[in-house]
């Protein structure tokens, strides 16, 4: 049997993997494709997911980029739908609103949801998915975030940010051709969130060796392999180049799938992550826009390397640190965001952070190690000074 490393995206669909690790490794999701062109073959996979009636769920700027090709694509294939565009030009958020006008427009009959767009509407069919039993599958309209093949619902639920469990999709369909014309800070959020892998990973290492935790040695070199990929075709993004963004969808879909593999978000998500979660969660407080996840996890990285340089010293002996001046360069190379200043994250707000974003979940971080050495501080200062130089906040 092929190793994880080996295998092509398409192959992970179905898998079940008996793993070095000692776990067997299970994919719940039937049917992967990365292509330009692909959403010509909805209907199909609406009829090998067992056919209609289908409930779209689109908003105003996924329904133009595919919505209503697929809407199209489906009356002439003889399959009944019907669907959900949610209008206007504020941002779309997957709270009680969202999720309760979702549910209202579902139809006793609908035998399958079709999530039309990236994040918000993705965990917006997932979440209904879960609570109704109703399978449901997603037409990518942006290579943005990397829960494209989650089992969780990331939701926004009395203003507080909060995780629900999901399903996986029983197909998903990421037409490149679309993908490549998605706005510009969408392109590099989605490589941000794939370059802070580079931090996840070693924080699940680091715990690794630290707490004994559990750790899949196929299961990182697979994600570990992805943005290896993603960080070579950095420029060819910026550019909108096509293959470019298939290496990026590809490896946003393999992130999901890692997660699912291993039964948790470790391969993809550490403090890097707690960062973005801690500022967005600021901005709601506030009710206040805030930067795109993913260029968010990108900067997250930045921190993360950076304080994983200062703890140098302390780390096992032989840990790998993480290159912070190799993720600096990626996500410039991309144009994606690189700093906070760029976010427009408050100094007062980046400190903070330092010291309580590792509160947000209990998951042994770089910071966690930090502050049980007595110096996440120190360090806190350091780095403030170092992003914020004076006069410049």
């Amino acid at each position: 049997m092929k190793k994880l490393t080996e295998m092509s995206l398409e192959e992970f669909a179905g898998l079940s993997y008996p793993c070095s690790c000692g776990r067997t490794h299970e994919v719940g999701i039937r049917k992967i494709r990365v292509a330009g062109g692909c959403l010509e073959e909805l209907p199909e996979t609406v009829e090998d997911l067992g056919g209609g009636p289908a409930y779209l769920l689109a908003d105003r700027r996924t329904f133009e980029a595919a919505g209503e090709r697929a809407g199209q694509l489906l009356y002439e294939g003889g399959i009944p739908f019907h669907g959900k565009k949610f209008s206007g030009d504020k941002t779309l958020v997957p709270d009680e609103h969202t999720l309760g006008a979702a549910l209202a427009d579902l139809e006793p009959e609908d035998r399958l949801i079709i999530a039309i767009g990236s994040g918000t509407l993705n965990d917006t069919a997932r979440f209904l998915s879960a609570r109704t039993g109703v399978p449901y599958m997603v037409v990518c309209t942006a290579p943005s975030m990397d829960g494209y093949a989650s089992t969780v619902c990331p939701l926004i639920l009395e203003g507080q940010k909060v995780t629900k469990p999901g399903v996986y999709p029983q197909a998903i369909l990421a037409d490149t051709s679309i993908m490549k014309n998605a706005p510009m800070p969408m392109l590099t959020a989605g490589f941000g969130d794939i370059i802070g892998k580079f931090t996840a990973l070693a924080d699940w290492r680091l715990s690794q060796l630290v707490n004994g935790e559990y750790y899949c040695e196929e299961c990182a070199a697979l994600m570990a392999r992805a943005v290896e990929k993603c960080a070579e075709n950095a420029e060819g993004l910026r550019a909108r180049d096509e293959q470019a963004v298939q290496v990026v969808t590809e490896a946003l879909i393999l992130s999901g799938v890692a997660m699912g593999l291993v039964g948790n978000s470790r391969p993809a998500s550490g403090a890097e992550h707690h960062f973005s979660h801690f500022w967005e969660v600021d901005a709601l407080r506030w009710g206040q826009e805030h930067p795109l996840h993913g260029n968010s996890v990108g900067v997250g990285a930045v921190i993360s390397a950076s304080l994983y340089e200062l703890a140098k010293s302390r780390l096992p002996q032989g840990f790998a640190l993480p290159d912070k001046e190799r993720i600096l360069s990626c996500l410039q190379a991309a144009g994606s965001p690189a700093g906070p200043m760029e976010l427009g994250i408050r100094r007062d707000l980046f400190f903070e952070s330092l010291l309580h974003a590792m509160e947000i979940r209990e998951r042994f971080t770089i910071l966690r190690f930090l502050a049980g050495q007595g110096l996440l501080n120190g360090c806190a200062a350091e780095l403030a000074g170092r992003f914020y130089p004076a006069g410049k906040e």
